[in-house]
């Protein structure tokens, strides 16, 4: 059962069953994905405001002051921040003030503290241009019952510090979905063992734990397995509690790829067994009591595009996200591709802005079975099918690894 990538990501995403919402302190929120929208209780600033220290005055008064010509002002009261002025600015006086501190009743503007001098109480104006324009009013950033963060939008450092200037210290986010990761393969041992002949070690359970983690999720790495039904049976019978569970080798056609026949004999529905996009091609999917079942390659690079272009997304529908999908660019290649394309490719590569241009350059060794090229690649080249070989200077498309909120 062979299907486009487009078919194959809107059929899982079609299962994808969004996680609860739970509460976790503020300090623990960031990366998350909020779970209830945010809206203003109150206008802020909630009061006029200083943006600077100074005085606090009625601008009216020193429009005309000069440093050859200062206007003197009676100071009659001081406010720190936090504070708030029980007397009221007539003509003629002043208020010392600081940064953030409320306007005194009577002021209808704020002097620089560097445009003036003081002997006594006596404040000397040297320059009161602008004076009016220097007060922060009630509500002019938010105003009560804006909405400030959408439920889905990923909690940076920004949002973290509007939750807290609105009072949530405990705000709700989405649950993060537990991954099952298991891989398969009689030649794997554990990464802490030495290599015997013929065999490697796992690399595929820690790349695809970092996509995991990177996608909102929670994996839980089972180990591996050997290439034998009852085996992959038990290490599959650890996966229960999850919510998805993910495999590595087996998916193909081979008389080792055992994961389709297992998945089947545990009774998970086949929705497709490849996938048309290279590499990555062999992808077996299913879904039993709602729980998704996804079989990803053994080879190191194909399991990894096809996570990103399959898992990725509905990690991300799951964890409560409104966006599924990497950003895309237009730029040209500085470094030809010399394969003609059957299936659609994605190709590891580097892209990097020169002047006005966008460039981008493919990996070297870009092998289903290689791991090198991953390592310094920030985007993927997106080679639509039967494609011929591209020169430099051709036009690509180039996903992005990076977030798109």
């Amino acid at each position: 059962m062979a299907v486009s990538l487009e078919e194959a990501q809107n059929v899982v995403l079609s299962l994808a069953r969004v996680m609860p919402t739970e509460k976790v302190p503020l300090t623990m929120s960031y990366g998350r994905v909020l779970g209830s929208t945010l809206f203003a209780d109150r206008d802020f600033p909630p009061f006029n405001r200083s943006p600077l220290d100074g005085y606090a005055l009625i601008a009216a008064d020193v429009v005309s002051a000069t440093p050859e010509q200062p206007v003197i002002l009676q100071q009659v009261d001081n406010v720190p921040a936090g504070t708030v002025s029980t007397v009221a600015v007539k003509p003629g006086t002043a208020c010392r003030i600081m940064t953030g501190a409320p306007i005194p009743a009577g002021a209808t503007g704020v002097i620089r503290l560097e445009d003036t001098k003081t002997i006594d109480n006596q404040v000397y104006v040297l320059d009161g241009r602008g004076a009016a324009k220097n007060i922060c009013l009630k509500g002019e950033e938010i105003a009560a019952g804006e909405e400030l963060i959408a439920a889905g939008a990923k909690i940076g450092f920004g949002a973290m510090g509007m939750l807290a200037m609105y009072g949530a210290a405990e705000p709700y986010v989405y649950r993060q979905p537990s991954v099952a990761l298991l891989s398969t393969g009689s030649e794997l041992v554990p990464v802490n063992q030495p290599l015997a002949p013929g065999k490697i070690r796992n690399s595929n359970s820690y790349m695809i734990c970092g996509q995991i983690i990177e996608a909102g999720a929670t994996p839980v790495l089972l180990g591996s397995v050997p290439d034998e039904r009852e085996a992959i049976v038990a290490g599959l019978q650890r996966a229960e509690d999850c919510d998805v569970v993910i495999t590595t080798g087996g998916a193909s056609v081979g008389d080792k790829d055992l994961i389709g026949g297992v998945f089947q004999s545990m009774g998970v529905k086949i929705l497709f067994t490849r996938v048309e996009m290279k590499p990555g091609m062999p992808v077996v999917a299913g879904v039993k009591d709602g729980k998704l079942f996804l079989g990803l390659s053994g080879n190191p690079s194909a399991a990894s595009i096809a996570f990103e272009q399959i898992a990725r997304p509905l990690l991300l529908k799951m964890g409560g996200s409104k966006i599924w999908y990497r950003p895309r660019i237009q730029a040209r290649l500085a470094a030809p591709f010399k394969k003609s394309t059957g299936a659609q490719r994605f190709v590891w590569a580097k892209w990097w802005q020169e002047g006005g241009q966008m460039l981008v350059a493919p990996s070297v060794m870009q092998g289903n079975g290689m791991l090198k090229s991953a390592i310094a690649a920030n985007s993927l080249i997106c080679i639509p099918a039967n494609s011929p070989p591209l020169a430099v200077g051709a036009e690509v498309s180039v996903m992005l690894l990076i977030d798109s909120d």
